[in-house]
């Protein structure tokens, strides 16, 4: 949604957002550092501390903080998280520990287009890394929680009371990656935008800050970093600590883990609202548009479905070559649907050369995933010894297989005469055999 999270690649990139606006572009920033000097007391004059209700799980103390305090105290509580994109891509960001069995907020934008994700945590020369399951995400607040393993961690307990305009602040994170990097400001206003709330603050961030805390000289969690505004001085905004809290109660009833969202989900949503018209007029073009924006961003279902509009010339002209190229990506990135037409434009030679050989081997990798028509295909291929040695075994365990789904091309009925068919090619212990293999792999697939 909103990214500061730089990207580790040769070079690096960094991915910044003027968030108002909602628009993505690459910025090379520079920053001034300020000296920022606490006003002293009158001579005489006594300024008592403030008493503070001691918060056992927030460590807040009773008076104001220096910077060495809450950087010794709290900067054990920030994760340095790593996203994995892809081989040879990932991004950087920061997570705050938010309860004492391994709960963690970060920005839903760290998260999106992560693959697998790594949360180490820094304690001085200590280092220990985990990986997170996903148990909340909303990109609308731009919040996310996941969860590591263990139990006993130090956390921040989530104040419900918003932030003071003008009170001191403190940034932890991992700019850049550079590991528990602390800055101070103030807090400069409350605003909202689309109907989000933020806490606007002066202390420097950058990329790799976000998910990083925002801290009180009281050492309460006042939120989580998210965002800055380009081409301005210190214009940086934080989810506040109630989002967060809602947040965690709302991950704390998941069971099981989320699937982490992919780059192109939104685009990928809005081109199947205009490809089905549901809630816009019916506009292939415009899916197709949005489709091609979110295969860019290597959205697999995306790219099988940009792959079906070729097919079928539904928003772009028809080009079986582009739909093999479309299907391939998705394919490669073991997209079932995909492998399975692929195998099947390489059967017909259809947009690629007829192959085969090459065509059984996507089809078994679908199959294997459970798409029955794949399963069908490859039954089809060894009873014919289509790119694969003819096997009535292995043929009628597929087609048994495939008998447990539904398959629009047969009814059950007709795929039962054709195992009948191939059955009288095998021995009884061949059948036998096939039979039993066909009930574990359906026993342990209940899905298909």
């Amino acid at each position: 949604m909103h990214p500061l999270d730089c990207e580790c690649r040769t070079p690096m990139r960094l991915r910044i957002v003027n968030p108002p606006v909602r628009l993505r572009h690459w910025a090379k920033l520079i920053w001034l550092v300020v000296l920022l000097l606490a006003p002293c007391p009158f001579e005489g004059q006594i300024t008592p501390a403030p008493q503070q209700p001691k918060d056992p799980r927030s460590a807040g103390a009773t008076g104001e903080m220096s910077a060495e305090t809450i950087f010794s105290r709290f900067a054990g509580r920030i994760l340095f998280l790593t996203c994995d994109e892809s081989a040879d891509e990932s991004s950087l960001a920061s997570g705050v520990l938010v309860s004492a069995d391994g709960f963690i907020v970060t920005n839903a934008h760290v998260i999106e287009g992560c693959r697998n994700m790594t949360a180490t945590l820094i304690r001085g020369k200590s280092r220990q890394s985990y990986v997170p399951v996903l148990k909340y995400y909303n990109e609308q607040d731009d919040v996310a929680v996941v969860k590591i393993a263990g139990h006993g961690f130090d956390f921040f307990g989530l104040s419900t009371h918003p932030a003071q305009i003008g009170e001191r602040v403190y940034a932890i994170g991992n700019p850049r990656g550079l590991e528990q990097t602390i800055s101070d400001g103030i807090i400069s206003g409350h605003r909202e935008f689309d109907g989000t709330s933020w806490v606007q603050h002066s202390a420097p961030i950058s990329p790799g800050s976000s998910g990083g805390a925002l801290i009180s000289s009281r050492g309460e969690l006042i939120g989580i970093n998210a965002y800055l505004l380009t081409e301005s001085q210190n214009l940086n905004f934080a989810v506040p600590a109630p989002t967060l809290a809602t947040a965690l109660k709302r991950a704390l009833v998941v069971t099981g883990a989320l699937k982490f969202p992919q780059d192109g989900d939104a685009e990928f949503s809005r081109a199947l609202l205009y490809y089905r018209g549901q809630g816009v007029t019916q506009d292939y073009s415009e899916a197709a548009r949005l489709l091609r924006q979110a295969a860019d961003k290597g959205h697999a279902e995306a790219q099988a479905t940009l792959g079906a509009a070729y097919q079928l010339g539904r928003g772009v002209p028809q080009d079986y070559a582009q739909a093999a190229v479309w299907y391939k990506k998705a394919a490669e990135q073991g997209f079932p649907f995909a492998q399975n037409v692929l195998g099947t434009l390489l059967t017909e030679g259809n947009g690629v050369p007829k192959d085969d050989a090459e065509a059984a081997k996507w089809f078994r990798r679908a199959a294997e995933q459970g798409d029955v028509s794949a399963q069908f295909n490859l039954g089809a291929a060894y009873q014919f010894g289509t790119g694969v040695s003819m096997d009535y075994s292995e043929s009628y365990f597929w087609y048994r297989v495939a008998s447990a789904g539904e398959i629009k091309v047969l009814t059950p009925e007709q795929l039962r005469k054709l195992q009948d068919i191939i059955a009288t090619h095998l021995t009884p212990e061949a059948l036998s055999r096939a039979q039993e293999r066909a009930r574990e792999w359906i026993s342990s697939h209940p899905a298909n």
